[in-house]
């Protein structure tokens, strides 16, 4: 199979990146940000070895950024929206990018992003994990999206696409990082509780039904485990 590329570059293979910066950052800051923000994890023997999308709840731009010190057991790509790959400093596209260095993929939210879709497919049937937040945005209310007409089915489609697992996450803790009208980020704890993943060949029906089927279910355990995160 061909890799797909961005920017000129293959996602995997021997002419790939070593994405450094995403090694670096997470060695990097390893020692301390789970210290400052006493982060916790459960259910680290959920995760699968080879390749998988994981998927949570999304109250804070922090959700993704202290998921990179923790010893998962592999790195994963980030889907980030394309805005953010647009913002510069002078002609520096500055946050692109960053965002290059650590394996992230653009993707143009509200449309059927082709190329997303096969630099992911392409990664996860490379063993890679991907991240990927079904709701789409950061929810200030720190409520779960429940129903499909709420949630994005992005995760779904890929897993099945792929035959790769969804692990669902709950997190609590992050939106206390940064409130709003504070200028100084706070530490509070962090929790990050893993589920069982679910598995594509667990839903029947057609795609577009297993998609609708598999995405309320991924939902579901999704504000189950933050219920559990919060109670922790």
């Amino acid at each position: 199979m061909k890799a797909s590329t961005r920017r000129g570059k293959p996602f995997y293979g021997p002419d790939a990146p070593n994405w450094w910066l995403m090694w670096g950052l997470k060695y990097a800051i390893a020692w301390i940000l789970p210290v400052l923000f006493r982060i916790r994890v459960i259910g680290k023997e959920n995760l699968p070895k080879d390749g998988a999308i994981l998927s949570a709840n999304h109250i804070s731009m922090m959700d993704s950024v202290l998921l990179f010190p923790l010893r998962l057991g592999k790195q994963p790509h980030f889907v980030a929206k394309s805005e953010l790959y647009r913002l510069k400093i002078g002609s520096w596209h500055w946050l692109g990018w960053i965002l290059d260095m650590v394996g992230a993929i653009p993707v143009e939210r509200g449309t059927a992003d082709r190329k997303m879709i096969n630099q992911s497919t392409d990664l996860l049937n490379a063993g890679e994990w991907m991240c990927i937040f079904p709701e789409g945005t950061r929810k200030k209310d720190g409520e779960v999206s429940e129903e499909m007409t709420e949630a994005l089915g992005g995760a779904a489609f890929l897993a099945l696409r792929t035959d790769a697992p969804i692990v669902p996450i709950g997190i609590a803790g992050t939106d206390k990082v940064m409130p709003y009208g504070k200028r100084l980020p706070r530490f509070p704890r962090v929790t990050y509780v893993i589920g069982d993943p679910i598995y594509p060949d667990q839903f029947e029906g057609k795609r577009k039904e297993k998609v609708t089927n598999m995405t309320n279910a991924l939902m579901e355990d999704i504000k189950q485990l933050r219920d559990t995160a919060r109670a922790l």
